[in-house]
Formats: structure tokens, C-alpha cells, sequence
């Protein structure tokens, strides 16, 4: 069971109001709070009292206003409260009301002394410091450029691994020029500056073209290398399988969209694949002039293809 803090107040008589409002305040909000006015009855030791308050608080709250910060008492009492937070049992707060910080005592002057409004006392942010609650706001996500290096191990740099990440995600049919971005709005895209998204860019090299900064695609060769870091498909691994059956199936589909119906692939994992093949001369091909899904239109084995599917056996 979580116990809930404990805090001593220590005030002067003259403030008794307003150390009233601040203790019911406290005392309405989870924090037990010793103060006189309902811990100290007729005929208890007042020493006694406040040494057991003292010894059992989480917290040491002072009420410092012109009044209290001259009374003997008051000093006192934060003499003890000071030496307990040396013994680090005691967070110590010094609660300021008509002074500024520069009137405290030299001991106090460096701690963050929070100022009360005794015509609004609001004990919002006090409540929330003694809980623990953090003024930090919720930690966002990485920038995009880091979280795509960290989920994938290209070899490229964490901007140029953005790149490749966008490029891929956003492509509807995996070829060249799908997608297009220009400069400016692929470096606001990424979280980047404009100068390290160039230099992304040129990292990348054949992978992506890009005409004076206002039109940058990627190529097919792009598909090819990053698909299996963001896809749930390998263009290596497709290709074999295309290639598998050019040699081993006489009736294997040679016209693009009759091969991706007989895969059930769609274009986005179809056109790496041929892709792949065309690229290193594995196949005879013709492309696609239809400007539609199919980068290719047609393609046919060669020796190549043979000897590919047997080196992979």
C-alpha cells in the first residue's frame, strides 16, 4: 500500500488565516498535513507534538511572510526542518507570501521558493510537486529520420534510410517515379533540414533520381534493395520464384498481368521482382508503355535465367 505524503506546516500565530486555508487545501488533496490548529489539543506538550510531526513528515512546509520570517519559533522549527532534509528524509519547502526570494534567509535563497496570492491562494502546482508529479510533458516519438535507421539495418545513414523508408510506404505500384516529392516537402516529411535531405538523397545515388531539386523518385532499383526492410515480400527472393518458373513451367505467365493473376501478387510486390531480374540481365523484357500498374509488359527466360535458378539451388 502506497502511503500518502506527509507534510508539516510551520507558520506564525498572525498567519493562522491563511495556514488554515493552506492546510485544509493540502489536507482535501491526499496530503496529510500536521498543523497546530487541529494537531496540538488543550494540555499536550506543544514540544512534543511538534517533534512527533517533525519526525513522521515527508515534507517540511513553511509559511514565510513578513510576520513569520522574525519569529523565534518559526526558525526554530526550520532549523529541524532543514536538518532533516541534510539527512535526505525531508523534502523542505519554503512557501513565500508578501516576500520575494531575495528576503529569505541566505540558507533558502537557493532553493525554489514557490510565491503565494493570499487573495487567491491556489496550491495546484504545490499539490502536484509534493504527489510527485512531473512537469515534464509526455515524451514524443523520435524523429522519423531516427526511429527508420533504428527498425532497419540498411548500411545507408539514418537520413538516407528515411528516404528509402518513404519511398517504399508510400509507393502505390513499386516502379519509378511512385512517388514524387520535390525538396522542400520531402525534407518536412522527414523532419529534416532541406540540406540533410539533399545529402540523403545523394547518399542513395542510381537509387533515386532527382531533377534540380524539384522533382525526387525513386527508381525500380530502390523497391528492389529496401522492400524486405518494410515489406512483407523480398524482390530477391520473388525474382527466384519468377525465374523458378519461366524454366520450370512452359505455360508460365510471360505478359505482366497475367503473371501477377497466376502469383495473386498485386504491382507493388510484382514489379521489384521483375524488376530484380531485368536489372542484372536474367531475363529478356519489354516495359511497360501503358503508363498503368505494370512496369513491364512481357518477359521471357534467356540462359541467364537458368543458370540464376540453378546457382540458387
Amino acid at each position: 500500500m502506497i502511503l500518502p505524503p506527509k507534510v508539516f506546516l510551520s507558520y506564525a500565530f498572525e498567519d493562522t488565516a491563511l495556514a488554515d486555508k493552506i492546510a485544509n487545501t493540502l489536507q482535501q488533496n491526499g496530503i496529510d498535513t500536521w498543523w497546530a490548529g487541529w494537531c496540538i489539543r488543550a494540555g499536550d506538550s506543544i514540544r512534543q507534538r511538534i517533534d512527533e510531526g517533525l519526525d513522521d513528515c515527508t515534507h517540511f512546509v513553511v509559511l514565510l511572510t513578513p510576520t513569520s520570517i522574525g519569529k523565534s519559533w518559526v526558525n526554530a522549527e526550520i532549523d529541524a526542518g532543514l536538518i532533516r532534509k541534510l539527512g535526505e528524509s525531508t523534502r523542505f519547502i519554503p512557501l513565500r507570501c508578501g516576500l520575494s526570494a531575495s528576503d529569505l534567509p541566505p540558507l533558502l535563497r537557493g532553493m525554489l521558493s514557490p510565491e503565494l496570492d493570499p487573495t487567491n491562494v491556489d496550491l495546484c502546482q504545490l499539490i502536484g510537486d509534493i504527489h510527485g508529479v512531473s512537469r515534464k510533458p509526455p515524451l514524443g516519438p523520435a524523429p522519423k529520420v531516427l526511429r527508420a535507421a533504428e527498425a532497419a539495418p540498411t548500411g545507408f545513414s539514418a537520413s538516407a534510410t528515411a528516404v528509402a523508408r518513404l519511398f517504399v510506404q508510400s509507393s502505390k505500384n513499386g516502379k519509378h517515379h511512385d512517388p514524387s516529392y520535390d525538396l522542400a516537402r520531402l525534407a518536412t516529411e522527414l523532419q529534416l533540414s532541406e540540406e540533410d535531405t539533399k545529402d540523403a538523397v545523394f547518399e542513395l545515388g542510381p537509387l533515386v533520381n532527382n531533377y534540380r531539386d524539384k522533382l525526387i523518385t525513386p527508381e525500380d532499383a530502390l523497391f528492389v534493395e529496401f522492400d524486405r526492410y518494410w515489406m512483407p515480400w523480398d524482390a530477391e527472393t520473388d525474382a527466384l520464384q519468377v525465374a523458378a518458373g519461366l524454366i520450370n513451367d512452359p505455360d508460365f505467365p510471360k505478359e505482366q498481368d497475367k503473371l501477377a493473376e497466376h502469383l495473386g501478387w498485386p504491382a507493388r510486390r510484382l514489379n521489384p521482382a521483375i524488376a530484380y531480374l531485368a536489372d542484372r540481365a536474367l531475363i529478356l523484357f519489354r516495359k511497360s508503355t501503358s503508363g498503368r500498374a505494370w512496369r513491364f509488359s512481357f518477359i521471357m527466360k534467356t540462359d541467364e535465367t537458368r543458370r540464376f535458378v540453378k546457382s540458387r539451388s
